[in-house]
């Protein structure tokens, strides 16, 4: 099994952070504009690109964790799970981690360089009020 993990500090509150993570107003801020469903513990949230994308079940939700797993969308994301765990360290550092692909294919590269890219559209959001949420995403595919 592979793993992506990434790490970014930002100037914001961990409640204004975990806001970002855990409703729908915050996951369309920084991720993709198209975002529904029930963001709680127990939910399923459905994130769509160009009208297709994941569905995550929230597994748990705590004042400094979100924790999801993808039932359904591209093959070799489902059964991976998502968490975002939040720390105070003089700032407030977000650790990211994206757990359990079967294996690191190109679609799990371009998918690490993706989140990375989402990451930082997360802390501009958190920290200068507006991110880049798809479609107006930071572009890496140059094929």
């Amino acid at each position: 099994m592979s793993n992506i993990a990434l790490k970014i500090g930002v100037k914001a509150s961990r409640e204004k952070a975990m806001a970002a993570l855990n409703t729908l107003e915050g996951l369309a801020a920084w991720w993709t504009w198209d975002v529904s469903g029930d963001p709680g513990e127990g939910g399923t949230l459905a994130f769509r690109f160009h009208g297709q994308g994941p569905d995550m079940k929230v597994l748990s939700m705590t004042d400094h964790s979100v924790h999801w797993q993808c039932i359904a969308g591209h093959e070799e994301w489902l059964g991976t799970e998502i968490k975002f765990t939040l720390a105070d360290e003089g700032e407030t550092a977000i650790y990211f981690q994206h757990l359990n692909w079967k294996d690191e294919s190109g679609f799990y590269a371009l998918c690490s360089m993706k989140w990375a890219t989402f990451m930082l559209s997360l802390r501009q959001y958190l920290d200068q009020g507006s991110g880049h949420p798809f479609p107006d995403d930071i572009q890496i595919n140059t094929l």
